[in-house]
């Protein structure tokens, strides 16, 4: 086989990337441990992982295959022969094409190249790599070698099934595992499927988050499905610190630092659909928790009239986004939906003639023709820093994630008085009390009448099951009975509440008065015809989309 190791080291010290000191070095320490080049390499942060994985993919010009040319492959079991399952587990390779002395060979990582040397099978092949995505390199390998040894595809096995194939390393504490083992045993295949069964289950449940908990004696793992919570499953204590680094290496995160916090992002296709993964690891007193927040495109429909909002509602909306100039804001706790009724504003309202920027912490969805920013706190650039660069921008329409503090909102309000659209959110329980907040913010009344078009506040309710809707007896109103579908909740999916309050010219009559009174601005606003939070709720208790319990549950009392 050619030496490709020692390609690629060549290019490296050529590239000034890697000295040759460093090489005898990492040769040195490969030789005593017994452990992967490409460990070390990436372990003594002499090159971050991904910058030499997109070296060695540029410069050896590997090809890649999708997920229709595998489709096509004819894998022989004179192909498998060549390779044992064992190591084409361990170094996640696959033979994929034999031609003579040449192997089209899949890997799901340029950084396996670095280690093929230690493959004797492969010592008298000309190797050409074909980089294969991970998660159908990881099937090809499963489906085939199970069919080669007389197998069928086994059922989906639980995660006690999956880790206890390492059952060796139970037991063992972060103490007592150098870095080179910890990540070795992240790149172990039922460490890999458990991660993955973990996020695939996320995934079908259409969970918003994923937790995993270390907990005294074992870890927990619950997702957030339609805003609750709900425990999933369990883990044995031994086996968290080898769950939560393969996460940490599947978002760049350094495994070897456990006392700080971190924050990452991956993405993975699980069904032909594109899910975005963004990362929290935060320091506990049991071991390092992990919050993973999903976000799930082919979810995401970004329709305003799909958002499940009354008919009526839907016009008020459409009403204040086709305004010219102004402020539009959405108020509501944390998971109340408020970026997905933004975008799916400003997905209403876009058109190739307008110039559209969204500043965003961080960007969750990217949106064609709309530029977009995200904010990056290490580097300075705050909201109201970009907000100052964007107004030299030519904008037409300004999306502003979240307003935190005056000289934001001050830049905003200045922004919608010079003629642009400005769409924002607040951290605010009701669309009355955001008036008396953004005062509280150092505001002058007379600037919020003259910027604010409408505040919308809104809550998310979850849905009645439509596969075990039932009528309550002796009531007007529906409840979901149960089933396998919507996991025994009698609920499945979520719909949008929302209290929009139009600035008329009462309201800033009111807001003008020297006693800001928040209840009888939304005295004015109901007389003029807006439904409160409950008012709605209850409409869609009558109709028989969500219950009369979650109308409760997510709406304050009038």
């Amino acid at each position: 086989m050619e030496n490709l190791r020692e390609r690629i080291t060549d290019l490296l010290i050529k590239e000034g990337l890697l000295t040759s000191q460093q090489l005898e070095e990492l040769a040195l320490r490969q030789q005593k441990e017994g452990v992967k080049f490409s460990s070390i390499l990436v372990e003594k942060k002499f090159l971050k992982k991904e910058l030499l994985s997109e070296f060695i993919s540029i410069n050896l010009k590997l090809n890649r295959i999708d997920a229709a040319q595998i489709a096509e492959l004819k894998i022989t079991p004179d192909l498998l022969g060549l390779i044992s399952h064992q190591i084409a587990h361990q170094y996640h390779i696959m033979p994929l094409v034999q031609k003579e002395r040449g192997l089209a060979l899949g890997i799901d990582d340029p950084l396996t190249l670095l280690d093929l040397n230690e493959i004797k099978e492969l010592e008298e092949y000309n190797i050409n790599p074909v980089i294969v995505p991970e998660p159908e390199l990881l099937k090809l390998i499963e489906n085939n070698y199970l069919k080669a040894q007389g197998q069928t595809e086994s059922k989906p096995q639980t995660l006690e099934e999956i880790l206890g194939g390492i059952a060796e390393i139970s037991g063992r504490t972060t103490e007592d595992i150098n870095l080179s083992e910890l990540a070795h045993i992240t790149q172990e295949v039922p460490i890999i499927k458990a991660t993955n069964l973990i996020l695939e289950k996320a995934v079908e449940s259409k969970a918003s988050d994923i937790l995993i908990e270390p907990l005294e004696a074992l870890t927990r793992i619950r997702f957030r499905i339609d805003g609750i919570l709900h425990q999933i499953d369990t883990l044995p204590k031994s086996f968290h610190t080898f769950i939560i680094s393969r996460i940490k290496v599947l978002s760049n995160l350094d495994i070897a630092e456990h006392r700080l916090p971190q924050d990452g992002q991956f993405k993975i296709k699980s069904k032909s659909r594109e899910v975005d993964f963004r990362v929290s690891v935060f320091p506990s007193t049991n071991g390092e928790k992990v919050a993973i927040r999903l976000l799930d495109k082919s979810l995401g429909l970004l329709d305003i009239d799909k958002l499940g909002i009354r008919e009526e509602s839907v016009e008020r909306l459409k009403k204040a986004a086709v305004m010219p100039y102004g402020m539009i804001l959405l108020c509501g706790p944390t998971g109340s939906g408020k970026t997905t009724t933004l975008y799916s504003l400003l997905k209403y309202i876009h058109t190739p003639e307008k110039n559209i920027v969204t500043v965003e912490d961080p960007v969750e969805y990217q949106l064609k023709g709309i530029n977009q920013v995200s904010v990056n706190p290490k580097v300075g650039l705050l909201f109201n820093r970009c907000l100052r660069s964007i107004l030299r921008q030519d904008p037409n329409i300004i999306m502003i994630g979240e307003i935190r503090d005056f000289e934001t909102v001050d830049i905003a309000i200045k922004a919608a008085l010079t003629g642009h659209l400005v769409l924002s959110t607040l951290h605010t329980t009701a669309a009355a009390g955001s008036i008396v907040r953004l005062v509280d913010m150092g505001v002058q009344p007379f600037l919020i009448n003259a910027s604010l078009i409408c505040i919308i506040a809104q809550r998310l309710a979850r849905r009645i099951c439509i596969r075990c809707k039932e009528k309550v007896p002796e009531q007007p109103y529906f409840r979901g009975r149960g089933c396998k579908e919507c996991l025994n909740t009698g609920y499945s999916g979520r719909v949008l509440i929302p209290e929009i309050l139009y600035m008329s010219p009462e309201i800033k009559e009111a807001v003008l008065s020297e006693t800001l009174d928040e209840i009888r601005i939304k005295k004015i606003s109901r007389s003029q015809g807006m439904k409160t939070l409950r008012e709605e709720g209850d409409a869609l208790a009558q109709q028989g989309i969500i219950t009369e319990e979650e109308v409760l549950r997510v709406t304050p009392a009038d």
